[in-house]
């Protein structure tokens, strides 16, 4: 019989724990507006969890862990396509990285997924009994009762450490005012961290790219700001976007604007670049294109849509677009 119910009636601690104490052997999915986490268990303990901000993503992940290089990833990605593997078999199979170490990886990825679930304030969780088959996946796995504990204090620290970051849209840039014959002593996490950052990405963007949980994503960036490496700054009003994107859309035409979406990889069925579409034959001004917004947004309600939307949002393949990705965005989350 499956287990359903939402976080705010039901904390996540609880959850784990019966599930622990019945030495459940199954499934659990939890998901919100832009994301889902599926937490594998075996016999009460977690050996699993992926979600779906961080899918596909393993080689990323890797490359910017620094246990693999770009021309590894590359080469690794086009094998895998042409002989139809996983990118983790490839990069065992070709001694890129081994069995071990990528099962040790793919833990520790699975435990940051853990504690990220436990900041979440809503959500919707279903657990299904199932029969897992762990051949070659894990090694092993994590302690419940010891994430329980370690997720309490998490939550009590996260709290203060929000207090410097205004919000998760709020953008990231390097700091303009560090003296050029100045000596930056960072550690490998911070070095790692700052190269993320571009000036248009938000700080839920770095910490998704980054490949850290959460709370060691805002440890990391409380310690930049405090020595003034990264410097914050408030995403643009819908207002400001508004303007923006109707002085970007005003100096493309039609054919442009359909090349781009091409560019972006969305079908042309697809629900979320009709409404692209729409947004762009409406934007004539600030009143119509905010408006144009509103309308298309309430299209938009799969978790299919939502998560190619918040791609768009990452990648920022097509500068000009941005604005209205952004409108879009904030108006089907807001």
């Amino acid at each position: 019989m499956p287990i359903k119910g939402n976080l705010e009636t039901f904390y996540m601690s609880s959850l784990l724990q019966m599930l622990n104490y019945d030495r459940k052997t199954g499934k659990l999915s939890i998901k919100n507006e832009s994301n889902e986490v599926q937490i594998f268990l075996h016999e009460g303990d977690i050996v699993f969890a992926t979600e779906t901000q961080k899918a596909n993503r393993l080689g990323e992940l890797l490359k910017n862990s620094g246990i693999i290089s770009q021309q590894v990833l590359d080469r690794s990605l086009a094998l895998s396509r042409k002989h139809s593997h996983g990118l983790g078999k490839t990069l065992v199979k070709e001694g890129y990285i081994s069995l071990e170490r990528l099962n040790a990886f793919l833990l520790k990825q699975a435990e940051n997924t853990v504690y990220n679930v436990f900041l979440w304030e809503t959500g919707e969780f279903e657990y299904h009994d199932m029969d897992l088959n762990l051949k070659g996946v894990v090694g092993n796995k994590l302690d419940t009762m010891n994430i329980l504990l370690e997720a309490s204090r998490r939550i009590d620290e996260v709290e203060i450490l929000k207090k410097q970051i205004p919000s998760e849209d709020a953008l990231l840039q390097i700091a303009g005012n560090t003296e050029g014959n100045e000596e930056i002593k960072l550690n490998a996490d911070e070095w790692r961290f700052l190269s993320m950052i571009d000036g248009n990405s938000t700080v839920r963007q770095v910490f998704d790219r980054s490949g850290f949980d959460d709370f060691t994503g805002y440890k990391i960036l409380n310690s930049l700001i405090s020595s003034a490496r990264v410097e914050i700054t408030q995403p643009l009003t819908a207002e400001g976007l508004c303007h923006e994107a109707i002085g970007h859309l005003s100096r493309i035409d039609s054919r442009q604007f359909r090349d781009a979406l091409d560019n972006l990889g969305l079908k042309r069925s697809s629900i979320l670049r009709v409404s692209l579409s729409c947004i762009f034959r409406e934007a004539i001004d600030e009143n119509q294109i905010g408006a144009a917004v509103e309308k298309e947004a309430a299209k938009i309600r799969n978790s299919r849509e939502k998560a190619d939307l918040d791609r768009l949002r990452q990648e920022n393949r097509m500068p000009f677009m941005k604005p209205i990705i952004e409108l879009l965005w904030q108006s089907v989350n807001g």
